[in-house]
């Protein structure tokens, strides 16, 4: 029995529609392989958990490191939910450059603000340890300097493969740590107004890591032209605020933060 091929699945992927997916499976197959992002790779490990079945995962963006984490993030009532067991982690990863070589400039800046983001909350979260702070680091020292290289020369691989790693590396450090503050923004974003998770955690990565962690992405994030999106900012703020996630932010996270952020 050849394994069960999984592709194109829906960004933000609901429960209903994993469930939907599971009657599909035939019941000889032994393995789930997922070819495509992060949520892609998430309905894979969710379908391999329920199924007991080996989970190999094959990004073709490089932002979740979801190749590598125990997390399986789906919409569950309305809301982004984030599932966490160990048995999620895929049994084996193949990260493969040519995979992203037609990846759209828009995908490709998504993708890699969220292992940005991923990076650098884990590095200053109140949870780092220095296996953490040590993926963390790689993570972003890669991700600065290659997305932007992705861009200007989308031809090369190294480029991307260099990506590849970042998220993986980022993937490994949230496994530690979690992720807090610009992935508590990124949820309301991306459920109220449906903007793309990883452009929904980059709108307010510039403002944190300069109050955080002292690093001014302004540069950087110019040449990114990140799109601008109608968004009721004090609605936001409160739903963010009920997060359990901010409380593992190094500093205190007003409302007025979050605001200013977005």
């Amino acid at each position: 029995m050849k394994p069960y091929l999984l592709k194109h699945c829906p960004p933000n992927p609901t429960l209903e529609y994993c469930q939907q997916l599971k009657k599909k499976i035939p019941k000889k197959c032994k393995e789930i392989i997922s070819q495509g992002g992060g949520s892609t790779i998430d309905v894979g490990k969710w379908l391999a958990k329920e199924l007991y079945l080996e989970h190999t995962a094959i990004p073709t963006t490089a932002g979740t490191g979801s190749e590598v984490t125990k997390f399986c993030v789906l919409t569950i009532d309305g809301k982004k939910t984030t599932l966490e067991d160990e048995t999620y982690i895929p049994a084996a990863y193949v990260l493969d450059p040519r995979l992203l070589m037609s990846l759209p400039r828009e995908q490709t800046i998504s993708s890699g603000l969220d292992a940005l983001s991923q990076a650098f909350e884990s590095q200053w979260s109140k949870n780092a340890t220095p296996e953490s702070k040590n993926y963390s680091q790689m993570a972003i020292n890669l991700a600065l300097k290659n997305l932007l290289s992705c861009l200007r020369i989308y031809w090369k691989e190294e480029f991307r493969m260099n990506m590849l790693l970042a998220a993986n590396f980022s993937g490994r450090a949230i496994n530690i740590t979690r992720t807090n503050i610009c992935h508590a923004i990124s949820y309301p974003l991306t459920e109220w107004y449906n903007i793309p998770h990883g452009l929904a955690c980059g709108l307010s990565l510039e403002y944190f890591v300069k109050k955080i962690a002292g690093i001014d992405l302004k540069d950087f994030m110019l040449y990114l032209n990140l799109p601008k999106f109608e968004i009721d900012r004090e609605r936001v703020a409160d739903e963010v605020l009920k997060n359990e996630k901010i409380k593992d932010c190094p500093i205190k996270i007003t409302k007025e933060d979050i605001i200013n952020s977005i």
